[in-house]
């Protein structure tokens, strides 16, 4: 009979699992970047502020448009929970470029229209 022998090799990770590795602030931040970029957000984030509050971590993140939080369990590695929200403006009574034009073409015609209605009556 033959015999065959089986050697190890050192350093060979034989499992072909990795590792589970422990969330941290990082982490849950990354997570929710992707995470958001698979639901549709594809533009950048910056992130706010990562809190962990009883084995669950709540990120809150800028997006150009909105603001997103999303909650991360820390037993099971999920997003458990997130809410995406429209920025509030922070300047809201200020009057956008874009609002401010249609009311100076409005006035003008306004005003010439007036003008050539009293050179007409002779005002």
């Amino acid at each position: 009979m033959a015999e065959t022998a089986q050697e190890d090799a050192p350093g060979v990770l034989t499992s072909a699992v990795p590792e589970a590795k422990g969330l941290n602030a990082e982490a849950v931040t990354t997570m929710t970047a992707e995470f958001l970029g698979r639901i549709g957000h594809k533009g950048g984030v910056k992130p706010k502020r990562v809190a962990l509050e009883s084995e669950i971590y709540t990120v809150e993140v800028e997006l150009k448009k909105f603001t997103a939080t999303v909650k991360v369990d820390t037993k099971s590695q999920e997003i458990v929970e997130y809410d995406v929200q429209p920025k509030m403006e922070e300047n809201s009574s200020m009057v956008s470029v874009k609002s401010l034009i249609p009311l100076v073409v409005v006035s003008s015609v306004v005003t010439v229209g007036i003008y050539f209605a009293f050179k007409i009556i002779g005002l």
